[in-house]
Order: C-alpha cells, then sequence, then structure tokens
C-alpha cells in the first residue's frame, strides 16, 4: 500500500497530529481482451485500469474513505516498468508524475509547481512546491454523469521531493505487481481498513425492497443440482453448513435442512432474514457481510448461490479469508454464480434485481484463481453448469442479432469494411457456473 504520512509535532498547546494517504491498489479491471465500461464510455483493453482504495486519515481514525478505478496504460501517461520517469522527474525533465484522469477521469499526481515572488528590492525569486495531488471521478461511477464531471479532490502541498517520490515508488511497484497477477493478501490488511458502508447500505437496501417477491429456484436444472449434491457427499453427515448470502432460505436452506444437515445462514437484508427466521425458526441466522464474520473453525461446509461472487475483487477477497476462517480444517466450499458480461468489466455501480447496486461478476477462470491465489483454498471441480437449451437459445438470439445488425449495417454503408459476423464462430456469452473447493491448511 503506497503511503504517505504528515506529523505535526506536538506542543503545549496540542497533542501531536499524524494525517494519513493511502492508496491500495487490488486489481486489474478485467482482462485485455475485455472492454472496461464506465461512465457512458468503455476502454477496449480492461487490463489498462485498476480498481483501488483511498483512504486518508487522521490520528489512526479514517476520515475519508471510497472506491475507484485508475486508467495506468497509454496516453503519454508513465508505465509501470518504466522507472526512469521518476528519475526524470527528480531531475527536473517533467513537472509531474502519475498514473490516470482517462476513464474514469481519477487520477493520482505528484507535481513539481514552480513559483515566483518579489522581495523588497523589487526582484523575482523563484520557489518550488511539491504537491500529492489525488481526484476520484464520482461522476463516471456513481452518478452516471459523464466522465470529469464530479470529483471529490484531494490535494497536499508542500511535501518534501523525497516522501512524494517514495510514494509514488510504492504505487508503481503495486501496479507492477497486479499486472503479474499478485493481489493483496487479506490476512496483511488492517481489520476494518476496507469496511465501506456505501456497499452494505446500497446492496442491503436493494434486498430489503424484493423481499417479498424474490425466488430462485436453483433445482430445477440438473446440471447445478448434480454438482450441489456431489459436494454434499464430502460433508459428514449431519454436519454444520454455512449458507453465506442465504437470503429467505429458499430453496438452498430447505434442501440442506431435507437432507440432515445443521444449518446457520448469513445476509446482510433485515426483511430477507425476518422471512428466512419464519420459514425456518431452528436455524441460526446473522445479519452480516461475509466479510463481516467472525466465525472460527465451526463449519463442515460452506455455500454461496448467486452472492459472493457478485461481490468486488476487494470484498470478495475479505469475505473469502473469513469463510477460510469460518470453516474447519479440510472444510468444503461451494460457489455458485453467473458470468453477466463475459466480454467486458467494470460499472460497478449499476441496476440489478431492478434496483442500483454495488456488484461485480467473475468467470470461472477468475473465480478460480481468486480462491487458490493465496493458498487459503484448493479447487477440486470448476464447471459450466448451463442448461444446454439455455446455452443453445443465447447462441441463437445472439446470430440473428449479429445477421441483422450487419444487413442494416451495409444498408446504410455499402462500402463498408466491417467484416460479417462469423456463425462458425461460438459468441462469449453469459453462463452459469459452479466451483467446489476445499479449505487449506495454511502454514503459520
Amino acid at each position: 500500500m503506497a503511503t504517505y504520512e504528515h506529523r505535526l509535532a506536538e506542543n503545549e498547546d496540542n497533542p501531536s497530529i499524524v494525517e494519513r494517504i493511502e492508496v491500495r491498489p487490488w486489481r486489474l479491471g478485467g482482462k485485455s481482451h475485455q472492454e472496461f465500461v464506465i461512465g457512458g464510455g468503455s476502454n477496449f483493453d480492461a487490463s489498462g485500469n485498476i480498481l483501488v482504495e483511498i483512504i486518508y486519515s487522521v490520528n489512526d481514525v479514517q476520515f475519508f474513505y471510497t472506491r475507484n478505478f485508475i486508467h495506468h496504460i497509454d496516453y503519454g501517461l508513465p508505465v509501470p516498468e518504466d522507472n526512469d520517469w521518476i528519475e526524470d522527474f527528480r531531475n527536473g525533465e517533467h513537472d509531474w508524475y502519475g498514473f490516470g484522469d482517462m476513464l474514469p477521469e481519477t487520477s493520482i499526481f505528484f507535481r513539481r509547481e514552480k513559483n515566483s515572488y518579489k522581495d523588497e528590492n523589487n526582484e523575482d525569486n523563484l520557489y518550488v512546491n511539491y504537491s500529492l495531488e489525488i481526484s476520484a471521478d464520482t461522476g463516471a461511477i456513481f452518478g452516471k454523469a459523464g466522465p470529469g464531471q464530479r470529483s471529490i479532490e484531494i490535494k497536499i502541498k508542500h511535501i518534501a521531493i523525497e516522501d512524494g517520490i517514495e510514494f509514488m515508488r510504492q504505487l508503481t511497484e503495486e501496479i507492477e505487481s497486479l499486472s503479474l497477477e499478485k493481489h493483496p493478501d487479506p490476512a496483511d490488511i488492517p481489520s476494518g481498513s476496507s469496511d465501506w458502508p456505501f456497499v452494505r447500505l446500497v446492496n442491503q437496501k436493494a434486498y430489503d425492497k424484493i423481499a417479498l417477491d424474490y425466488s430462485e429456484n436453483y433445482f430445477s436444472e440438473p446440471p447445478l443440482t448434480e454438482i450441489f449434491d456431489a459436494w454434499l457427499k464430502d460433508i459428514p453427515a449431519g454436519g454444520h453448513i454455512l449458507d453465506v448470502g442465504c437470503g429467505h432460505g429458499q430453496p438452498v436452506i430447505a434442501r440442506l435442512l431435507e437432507k440432515g444437515y445443521t444449518v446457520s445462514g448469513a445476509d446482510l437484508s433485515p426483511k430477507m432474514l425476518e422471512k428466512a427466521k419464519d420459514r425456518f425458526p431452528n436455524v441460526s441466522f446473522v445479519n452480516q457481510l461475509a466479510s463481516e464474520m467472525t466465525y472460527e473453525a465451526e463449519f463442515d461446509g460452506a455455500c454461496s448461490l448467486s452472492s459472493l461472487l457478485y461481490l468486488d475483487p476487494i470484498d470478495l477477497s475479505h469475505s473469502l479469508y473469513r469463510i477460510y476462517h469460518a470453516l474447519k480444517p479440510n472444510g468444503f466450499l461451494f460457489l455458485h454464480a453467473y458470468d453477466l458480461h463475459p466480454r467486458w468489466r467494470g460499472e460497478p455501480y449499476q441496476v440489478d434485481i431492478k434496483e442500483w447496486m454495488w456488484v461485480w461478476t467473475y468467470g470461472m477462470d477468475e473465480a478460480v484463481q481468486a480462491l487458490e491465489e493465496h493458498g487459503y483454498f484448493k479447487v477440486l471441480k470448476a464447471q459450466d453448469v448451463t442448461p444446454e437449451e439455455e446455452k443453445q437459445a443465447g447462441i441463437e438470439r445472439w446470430y440473428n442479432g449479429a445477421k441483422e445488425w450487419y444487413e442494416e449495417h451495409i444498408k446504410q454503408f455499402p462500402a463498408s469494411p466491417y467484416p460479417a459476423p462469423d456463425m462458425n464462430k461460438t459468441p462469449r456469452l453469459s453462463y452459469k457456473y459452479a466451483i467446489i473447493a476445499q479449505r487449506q491448511t495454511k502454514e503459520a
């Protein structure tokens, strides 16, 4: 985590003050073959965007926190592997060093400002000020305004050049590590430093609104039912299972109870849990996000269907770490999700279940990587569970849509070089998948 601290020493009138700016890069916005969509626009290479946390604290108390995306390649900006930029800045060849300011217009820059003043002899005197500037584009992410129309600015002036360079060097090294698929280990993150009430409250509000009408029918689909029941065979008879993001409990908790397991549930929506408690009075429930849970080795198994893998990469990482702690050694985890947008990533604040939510989507390979990266889980099975008839219907819709679009395009632009859609190529469409993983024993 890139950190800059400003310390004001204690004096006879006031105790000391420590201001701290922290920027923690978490994950690339997607793969190079995906688009990154944000604020009504897109970058054609999603790996050029980075999800970051921005934290400003005073005397170790968090004063400001947000999550945002920084664009880090092309357009005349330095790239992480180009270490000459820092030295060129130090030597005065550039007056700035940083990243961002392009879809969304979030940026982090260390700047040199040259100023002059006239002394008592009316002679010009030059002085240099160094400043750290962080601009978080909120319009593109939250307000759906055009990029750069709304932002939150943090600017700290009169920074020593070496302190600013060290901050930028830390940030550059962490961006480099992301390009190598190395992400923060939640075990190394201070407890509570990633807490963001916005995510909890906006998603809670959405699920509370639909609590009366929400329904799922997972086990009407044979591919999902078969792999779910296969997962259950590895859990001891009568074992204790945690349903993470349990909602009102149907149909998952009902199925687990029918098969003789002891069940507990966790969900962020009080309204959903009211329904769950009415239906299953003997089940223990907690009103918590997965990332808030404090269980320690209590469960033989844990499952999460259409819940955990819709968290953004920050909350997902913390949640998997908490589930790791909640499971007994060698306990088993079952996950189910949709890859809703295989061709693009981004836009975490979007309309889902007909409500504004903060959500994310992962491909099966991305979910496997998140589970195994830090050694907390070993994936035993990962499987596409999209029913065949649903898959074929989706392909047919895509072909028909692509053909209609192309025919209309050629009518308007007969000389267009745009190629006809390849009807022999299977398109990247949304799909459902399931994963079985086992808790590993980490070395101390």
